[in-house]
């Protein structure tokens, strides 16, 4: 264990070392998300005062758009995860097999550090949510979506693993991972709440996993989402992490035994 918590402890060190550059990146890229979305939305309601789409009215719409940007930003980070078909595809995962330690946990220690950078560098506009909207937020519904953007961040990390693993077959990787952005994007509720879409996309996004990267713990924070279900998303989400863990290593496993560890 000491290992992995040196490992985290040198991960903060790197982004301690750049820090202004990696708390504007995803500073400002929050800032644009929740620009780009308060405009859009902003335009659909100008000048209908009274009008509603769904459950939401302007000022839902507007506490939701905000959570489910920072939620966003804060899970879909995947820096490290992606370096990792890369690691593959020049040997450079020799270093790992030599040591007793994990891959999987050795990432999984670096991608934390990464997030905690992040959680750190966007949480700083929460206090100011009440600013942009006259919506009530549900500070309860905050500290269970808290539990399941952590759970969320677990996911997304062994989801990104599993494709970045891909490169013990494949020569390039980074398709799956645009694919994977793409499809996050649209199906976790980021870009429309997803009980805005048509009925059938609805259902296939509430059999996926990506409903708990932004749309499930946004609508809890704006008090969208009725809290006596919070516990069974947090079951269903725990499901997610044992599931995602389990096709990640069952990857690795059959990866590794056809790995040559040549580099090129």
């Amino acid at each position: 264990m000491n290992t992995y918590l040196a490992a985290f402890r040198s991960g903060l060190s790197s982004l301690l070392e750049y820090r202004m550059d990696y708390f504007s990146n995803s500073f400002l890229s929050l800032i644009v998300l929740i620009g780009v979305q308060y405009f859009l939305w902003d335009s659909v309601f100008a000048g209908r005062n009274n009008l509603v789409i769904g459950q939401y009215t302007s000022d839902s719409m507007f506490l939701y758009v905000i959570f489910a940007a920072l939620y966003g930003v804060i899970i879909r980070s995947g820096r490290i995860e992606k370096n990792v078909s890369e690691e593959i595809r020049k040997g450079d995962l020799n270093k790992y097999l030599i040591k007793p330690i994990s891959h999987l946990g050795f990432s999984g220690a670096l991608a934390t550090a990464d997030r905690v950078g992040v959680i750190i560098s966007t949480s700083i506009i929460i206090p100011f949510i009440p600013f942009f909207t006259q919506s009530h937020i549900s500070w309860e519904g905050i500290a269970w979506s808290s539990l399941l953007v952590c759970m969320a961040m677990i996911i997304k990390f062994f989801i990104s693993m599993a494709i970045s693993y891909l490169a013990f077959w494949f020569e390039e990787t980074w398709t799956f991972h645009v694919i994977f952005d793409i499809s996050m994007w649209f199906l976790s509720g980021s870009l429309v709440p997803l009980d805005l879409l048509p009925d059938w996309l609805a259902r296939i996004s509430s059999f996926l996993p990506f409903q708990y990267l932004s749309y499930v713990p946004a609508a809890l924070s704006a008090g969208l989402m009725p809290l006596n279900q919070a516990g069974l998303h947090i079951a269903i989400c725990f499901s997610w992490c044992m599931f995602t863990w389990l096709i990640t290593r069952i990857i690795w496993n059959a990866g590794i035994r056809s790995f040559g560890a040549y580099g090129g």
